[in-house]
């Protein structure tokens, strides 16, 4: 797998627009660590392996946010058939140690190709609900494996500390969803995507969605911003009782259309219980997904035999020349308020030509919270304003002296009551359209969003809390600065200032401003 999307890296680096393409799928663990489930997916990788049509498997890693046996035990099992394994590493149970731990075992293990993720938040697990931990995002699991390929320095005050590594060679890739409805949750999306890259992302598959606009969406976006790594759509098959599920949005981040699922509510009603339907519908929206540019199809659902996939991927290279003709029975327009490029009239795709951001009015609370926060910002914590050195020069003299900690308790009673303040001693409000992720990210994430949010809403508080990049974007698009999601990626939150000044920690570049 790693060594086909090298290639087609290549190819599309040097040709442009001639790519090849690969198809992989998804299997999903068991609660379990023997029975018939793990028995079905080893049948499906050895007959996947034996007949060469899937270039690699992707395992899960606690989908759903519920326990379930590793992805790195299957990895290392499908391996042994001959066949690559992409393991999805997820983050939102385990903390940075746990990361770099698991990564020495991959490696160890000869498991090269990770699916690197937020995860869906942790539900029931032994005796009540599991404690979300998410220590690192996405971004920075990318960047830490980065780091890992090149040579990994031990920090210098472990044991060893400022010992380099021998590099490793994971093949990491990332998930990104253009299926958002709404501008304040797209654009933040491929925001997130271009940071992703950035810190080391060589491929992308996109999350489950339906519609082809959407896919061509991303293809341009993409194109439009020399992204270029390979790309692979997701193309799901769902059971009748999974699409009920998936179209009421109670899967995060997975969007079925109302109009997909009452075509799919009458081909249940045939003999077959609409199977032959829906494998000639993803067969379809395979051969438009190569039709579109991708660089690969990734295929998934619940239940499905290997046959089931083998006559998708056949079929999909049958009818693969007339994809245009499939596009119209994949458009859903009444499911998004923002498209990204202007609508294409002849095909009722994309053209080139973007569509302009809207036009975002705060209520009262929030201009005067974002107002308030910047002038404060600006007059004490720009290094250009005059009260800047002053103020330096306090900071140093107030950490030395007896009035610390009175001056620490002062900051956070001001902070909780403007900010809700969780003391993390790294403070990234001016980043954040002075919004805390400490406590109004359910995730605590700190380089954009998960993909997990719907109709504006956090995953894990529907209808009650809206997303909070949702409401970061808002902000910095009023000052124009949306851009700003893109940029120099945050480093992780640094347990050692918990509970410090975060006002004497910037000043004295003890947080990741680093100033001086």
């Amino acid at each position: 797998m790693e060594e086909r999307l090298a290639q087609m890296d290549s190819e599309y680096k040097v040709k442009g627009i001639n790519r090849s393409f690969v198809v992989t799928f998804e299997l999903v663990p068991a609660r379990a660590s023997k029975g018939k489930a793990i028995d079905e997916i080893l049948r499906f990788a050895r007959e996947a392996a034996d007949d060469g049509l899937i270039s690699a498997l992707s395992i899960t890693d606690n989908a759903g946010g519920h326990p379930a046996l590793t992805p790195r035990a299957l990895g290392s099992e499908i391996m042994d058939f001959g066949i690559d394994p992409i393991v999805h590493f997820s983050c939102k149970d385990k903390n940075r140690n746990l990361v770099e731990s698991q990564l020495f075992v991959l490696d160890r293990s000869g498991i090269k190709n990770l699916l690197v993720l937020t995860g869906d938040y942790p539900r029931y697990g032994f005796m009540g609900d599991a404690k979300p931990v998410f220590d690192l995002d996405s971004v920075q699991v990318l960047s830490m494996i980065s780091d890992m390929n090149q040579g990994f320095v031990l920090n210098v005050r472990a044991p060893l500390g400022g010992v380099k590594l021998p590099p490793m060679s994971f093949h990491a890739g990332c998930v990104v969803s253009p299926f958002k409805r709404l501008e304040s949750e797209l654009i933040p999306q491929y925001l997130k995507l271009k940071r992703k890259l950035d810190a080391g992302a060589r491929f992308v598959i996109t999350q489950m969605g339906f519609d082809v606009r959407k896919f061509d969406e991303l293809r341009r976006f993409m194109d439009r911003e020399g992204l270029k790594v390979p790309l692979l759509g997701t193309v799901f098959i769902p059971t009748i009782k999974l699409a009920r599920i998936l179209c009421r949005g109670e899967i995060p981040g997975c969007v079925l259309p109302g109009r997909l699922l009452e075509r799919m509510e009458k081909e249940a009603l045939s003999d077959d219980k609409g199977e032959s339907a829906g494998l000639e519908r993803a067969a379809r929206l395979v051969s438009i997904l190569k039709g579109l540019g991708y660089e690969g199809a990734h295929i998934s659902g619940p239940g499905l035999k290997y046959a089931h996939v083998k006559w998708v991927v056949e079929r999909a290279m049958e009818i693969g020349e007339r994809w245009k003709s499939f596009t119209y029975g994949f458009l859903f327009p009444e499911e998004c308020s923002f498209w990204y490029f202007k609508e294409d009239p002849e095909t009722s795709l994309n053209c080139d030509e973007p569509n302009p951001v809207s036009d975002i009015g705060l209520s009262l609370k929030d201009s005067l919270g974002l107002s308030l926060g910047r002038l404060f910002h600006g007059l004490a914590f720009d290094p250009g304003r005059p009260l800047f050195n002053s103020l330096r020069r306090m900071a140093g003299w107030i950490d030395d002296s007896s009035s610390k900690n009175r001056f620490t308790s002062f900051e956070y009673r001001v902070k909780e009551w403007l900010y809700d303040c969780r003391r993390c001693g790294d403070c990234t409000l001016g980043e954040m359209g002075f919004l805390c992720p400490q406590s109004q990210c359910s995730k605590f994430l700190l380089n954009g969003p998960c993909g997990g949010s719907r109709d504006g809403w956090c995953e894990v508080w529907p209808g009650r809390r809206r997303c909070f990049y949702v409401m970061v974007y808002e902000r910095l698009r009023c000052l124009g600065e949306q851009e700003r999601l893109a940029g120099p990626r945050l480093p992780p939150r640094d347990w050692a200032l918990d509970s410090t000044s975060s006002w004497l920690n910037f000043y004295l570049g003890r947080d990741h401003h680093r100033i001086g």
